[in-house]
């Protein structure tokens, strides 16, 4: 079955481009909001969903924890963690292609700070032999002069995949 994934990532050049491209975004999900689908679940029953796709994806049922994920996303669409654990839960899988706009989707909806969706998109793209592209996500992360202590993890898998690539490209 052929990915109907998109081969490159968008070309948003700056930051000005990014803003506005998250305004459009956000405007379609207070649209969306309007039909209310998404208060058909309550908040704590997303959280023992997520909790059980969390769950099967620790105990490495990773297709099972995908369906579970997806079944979230039905109704919490725009939530960055739920689409980071479905990107990630495809890229455990090796679907490297599908994961890449799931984790794009996460960089949108979730914080500007947060480097993790970035990270894992610059792994995918590596695992894809797409180098470049892949250093070229991983520039922003090593560019960060303070990285939060929370992401203090990501600089280092920043560099070490930095690391690998250069060593490849010898």
């Amino acid at each position: 079955m052929k990915s109907s994934a998109p081969s490159q990532l968008p070309d948003i050049n700056s930051e000005f481009d990014m803003v506005l491209f998250r305004e459009v975004i956000r405007d379609l999900h207070t649209t969306f909001s309007q039909y209310e689908f998404h208060k058909r679940l309550s908040d704590e029953q997303a959280e023992v969903v997520y909790f059980v796709g969390h769950t099967l994806f620790t105990q490495g049922k990773f297709e099972k924890a995908l369906n579970v994920f997806k079944l979230i996303l039905l109704y919490r669409p725009f939530d960055p963690r739920n689409l980071e654990a479905y990107a990630t839960t495809l890229k455990r899988l090796g679907r490297f292609e599908e994961a890449i706009p799931v984790y794009v989707s996460a960089l949108i909806f979730g914080e500007l700070s947060s480097p993790s969706p970035s990270i894992h998109i610059a792994e995918c793209l590596a695992a894809l032999g797409r180098s470049d592209e892949s250093e070229k996500m991983l520039r922003p992360i090593l560019d960060l002069t303070e990285l939060n202590s929370a992401y203090a993890g990501v600089r280092t898998r920043a560099e070490n995949l930095l690391s690998v690539l250069k060593a490849s490209a010898r």
